[in-house]
C-alpha cells in the first residue's frame, strides 16, 4: 500500500501489476482503488498532484465512477470465463483507443493463472510495448502457473493474511456500526474460520446477521459454519493421544449434537493433523498450509508432544474413513468406530 501510494504522490504508477495471494485479501479491491487513484480528478489533470493532495480522494467524479462499476476507462476482466486467445485479442484491440474520462485507461484481470497458453501469448505482446495511457492489473491466487515471461514485465506484489485480531476486531467494529453486537470468542471464532482472508469473514458474519439474531455469540457461528473449530479437534485428538477414548465419544457426541456435520468433522481432523505434521518438519510452514500465523502457532502448541507415526496412523485412519464415508448412511458409527481405535491403539503402545 505504501508503495502504490508513494507511485500515485509521485507519477511513477507502473504499466502492469501482478498482484498475488491467498483468497480475500484484497487484491482486487486494491486494484479498483489503484485504478481510482490513476484517475482521480483530485488536483486537476496532472500526472503529478499539487502538494498536500492526496488520490484517489474517493469523491471525485471518477473516483465514484470506479466505485460503482460505471467507469468505461477500468475493465474488469474474469480470466476463470474469458481465457481464450479471441477474448485477449479482443483486449489487445481495445487497448489502442485511449481513455475517455480519466488518464489511464486501466485493466484489471482476475484469476489470470487461468489463461491459456496462448491467451498468454497474446497478452506479452501488448505488455511487451504497452501505449502510455494502458496500465495492466492482473490478480491471482496461483502465481506459479504464470509464464516467466509475463511475470517479468510486472511489478509484483504479494498480498498476505491479515492477522486474525486485525478481522476480529474490524468485524465487531462493522456489528457495532449496524446495531449488533458479537461476543469476542464469536468474533475470534469467525476470524478463525476466515484463516486470513477478509472476504471469507465477513461471508461468515453476513450469514450469522442473516439468521436474525441481534447477538453474534459463539454458538450462533459454530451452527452456521457447520465445523468443530481447531480448539474442538484439538481437544478430541488430544483424548484419542491420552488413549481415553470414553472422554473422546463424548466429546465427539457434544460435536455432533451441537450441528456438526460429521462429514465436515472429518475432513477439518485430517487438514488439523496435516497442519500438525507439516509444522514438525517446515521451518516456515505458512508458505505451504492454508492458515494464519496465529493459527498455526496455536496448533503447533496443541501438537508438540504428538509423535509423527501417530499423526501418520490417524491420517490415513481418516482418509480411508473419508472415503468409506462416501457410501455409507452411518458415518457417524464409522467415525466412532475410528475414534475408539485410535485412542486404543495408544492405550496399548503406554498412550
Amino acid at each position: 500500500m505504501r508503495v502504490l501510494k508513494h507511485q500515485l504522490q509521485s507519477g511513477s504508477v507502473g504499466h502492469a501489476y501482478l498482484f498475488s495471494g491467498t483468497r480475500g485479501t484484497g487484491k482486487t479491491t486494491m486494484a479498483r482503488l489503484l485504478a481510482k487513484g490513476v484517475n482521480c480528478l483530485a488536483g486537476g489533470e496532472a500526472l503529478v498532484p499539487p502538494a498536500g493532495v492526496e488520490r484517489p480522494c474517493g469523491i471525485c467524479e471518477n473516483c465514484v465512477a470506479v466505485k460503482n462499476g460505471i467507469m468505461v476507462d477500468v475493465v474488469e476482466i474474469d480470466a476463470a470465463s474469458n481465457n481464450g486467445v479471441e477474448d485477449v485479442r479482443e483486449l489487445r484491440d481495445s487497448v489502442i483507443y485511449p481513455p475517455t474520462m480519466g488518464r489511464k485507461k486501466v485493466f484489471i484481470i482476475d484469476e489470470v493463472h487461468m489463461f491459456s497458453k496462448a491467451a498468454f501469448n497474446a497478452l506479452l505482446k501488448t505488455l511487451e510495448e504497452p501505449p502510455g495511457h494502458i496500465l495492466f492489473i492482473l490478480c491471482t491466487t496461483e502465481p506459479n502457473k504464470l509464464p516467466q515471461t509475463i511475470l517479468s514485465r510486472c511489478i509484483k506484489m504479494d498480498f498476505r493474511r491479515v492477522p486474525m485480531e486485525q478481522i476480529a476486531a474490524g468485524l465487531t467494529d462493522i456489528c457495532a456500526k449496524i446495531g449488533l453486537t458479537a461476543t469476542p470468542d464469536a468474533a475470534a471464532l469467525i476470524a478463525s474460520n476466515a484463516d486470513g482472508s477478509v472476504r471469507d469473514g465477513l461471508s461468515i458474519l453476513e450469514q450469522c446477521v442473516q439468521t436474525g439474531e441481534r447477538n453474534i455469540t459463539r454458538e450462533l457461528v459454530l451452527s452456521v459454519v457447520g465445523s468443530p473449530g481447531d480448539a474442538s479437534i484439538a481437544a478430541l485428538t488430544d483424548m484419542a493421544y491420552r488413549g481415553t477414548a470414553s472422554e473422546a465419544l463424548v466429546r465427539l457426541d457434544e460435536m455432533l449434537a451441537g450441528g456438526m456435520d460429521e462429514k465436515r468433522v472429518i475432513d477439518d481432523w485430517i487438514e488439523w493433523l496435516r497442519s500438525a505434521l507439516l509444522i514438525k518438519f517446515v521451518s516456515e510452514p505458512g508458505r505451504i498450509l492454508n492458515r494464519a500465523d496465529e493459527n498455526i502457532a496455536e496448533i503447533a502448541k496443541q501438537s508438540a508432544d504428538y509423535d509423527v507415526k501417530f499423526i501418520n496412523d490417524s491420517i490415513y485412519r481418516l482418509a480411508k474413513l473419508r472415503n468409506d464415508a462416501r457410501w455409507s448412511s452411518a458415518v457417524r458409527i464409522l467415525l466412532e468406530m475410528a475414534v475408539i481405535e485410535m485412542s486404543e491403539e495408544r492405550a496399548q503402545n503406554g498412550g
